[in-house]
């Protein structure tokens, strides 16, 4: 499993009208309201899919996009925390410690990600692919004396992918293209960034309104 050292902690402080990189987040709701802050590093990979770039990169990318663009919760992004330690071991003791100044910490871990044939029992012939994923969440609440874990589960999805649409050339269809956007690969990962999104914040609002 793959750790990045720590080399930034907080970026933001707290600040009416203070946003995120793509604009889309803010601080407080337009009546003054604090939204809930919460801290997402980048997702862990501990898969082997070979692709020209960084999936767990791409998928943290668009979770975070997804929650920011919902506007409930001020998320702050890969660029602005990294871990050192095992998020998803017992020890959630370091948490609070280098996640100074945030009230929720997400951590994600892509735990599968593999393309399963699907054959032609009567033929044996390959007839087409399932692009099987798996995210791992775990979403921690930080605002108490000790971190608590308020959401630990893995969303798991399967991509049909028919023979006609498969193999992609993923080195020219690359992430960020229109042309991968249209991709199988690229909906099955909009999909599932789509539901980890979803997942991430409906408990991230439910804990913050107890």
């Amino acid at each position: 499993m793959r750790y990045l050292p720590i080399f930034m902690l907080t970026l933001f402080a707290a600040g009416c009208g203070t946003c995120c990189k793509d604009g889309t987040s803010t601080r407080y709701h337009e009546d003054g309201r604090a939204k809930p802050v919460a801290a997402m590093p980048l997702m862990i990979d501990t898969t082997s899919f070979d692709v020209p770039w960084s999936i767990s990169e791409e998928l943290t990318s668009s979770i975070y996009q997804m929650i920011a663009k919902g506007g409930k919760i001020f998320i702050q992004s890969q660029d602005d925390f990294a871990i050192a330690s095992n998020p998803f071991s017992g020890d959630l003791s370091w948490m609070k410690r280098e996640f100074q100044n945030q009230e929720f910490a997400v951590f994600l871990e892509l735990a599968e990600h593999d393309l399963a044939s699907l054959s032609n029992q009567s033929a044996d012939q390959e007839i087409a692919n399932n692009l099987n994923m798996g995210v791992r969440i775990r979403v921690i609440d930080l605002r108490g004396t000790q971190p608590k874990v308020v959401l630990q589960e893995i969303v798991r999805q399967s991509y049909y992918i028919p023979k006609t649409l498969f193999p992609v050339d993923y080195n020219s269809v690359t992430w960020g293209t229109e042309d991968y956007r249209n991709s199988p690969m690229g909906i099955a990962h909009a999909q599932i960034a789509q539901e980890v999104a979803s997942r991430v914040s409906e408990y991230i609002l439910l804990a913050k309104s107890r």
